[in-house]
């Protein structure tokens, strides 16, 4: 099975938190737009606190191919139920678009080893948190591009090759 290339997209500060009880520590609409441009047309896979963490007016993501990944969740509008990444990466697959795991950490921790680019929103200011984006290994990635905004710095990773 040909499996497309996974994107992990995620905004975090420089010790990378990512979250605090159950929601994003920081309101950063010019984040927001970019999440959207970067995802729009695309596969998004999400673990069910992510998919509980969205504004009812945002679920499921609007144009966007949404995909949760749950052992627990039963069946919601607009989406699809995966019980584990395998399966997600199936449904995936019969989609047209790039693949983008949106989060929440454990589905960043269990993604991390199989993805080839990331999409990291590196927050310039300092938030208190309880959920943590994964150690990454800065050695394995090399750095495709950088934008700067006021309020966060725009970094896409590509994994070096695996010789």
């Amino acid at each position: 099975m040909v499996i497309k290339d996974i994107n992990i997209i995620a905004a975090m500060t420089n010790d990378r938190v990512i979250g605090i009880n159950g929601s994003i520590p920081w309101h950063i609409p010019e984040e927001m737009k970019l999440f959207k441009q970067i995802t729009e047309n695309n596969i998004v896979i999400m673990g069910k606190n992510t998919w509980e963490s969205l504004p009812e007016k945002f679920k499921p993501l609007p144009n966007r191919t949404n995909i949760i990944i749950s052992s627990s969740l039963g069946e919601q509008k607009g989406a699809n139920i995966c019980r584990n990444i395998v399966e997600a990466l199936i449904i995936a697959k019969n989609y047209n678009g790039q693949i983008y795991c949106i989060g929440g950490a454990g589905l960043f921790y269990q993604m991390l080893p199989l993805s080839q680019i990331l999409h990291i929103s590196w927050i310039k200011n300092s938030y208190i948190g309880d959920t943590y984006f994964p150690a990454i290994d800065f050695k394995q990635w090399i750095k495709k591009e950088t934008k700067e905004f006021a309020e966060f710095t725009y970094v896409q990773y590509l994994r070096k090759s695996r010789d």
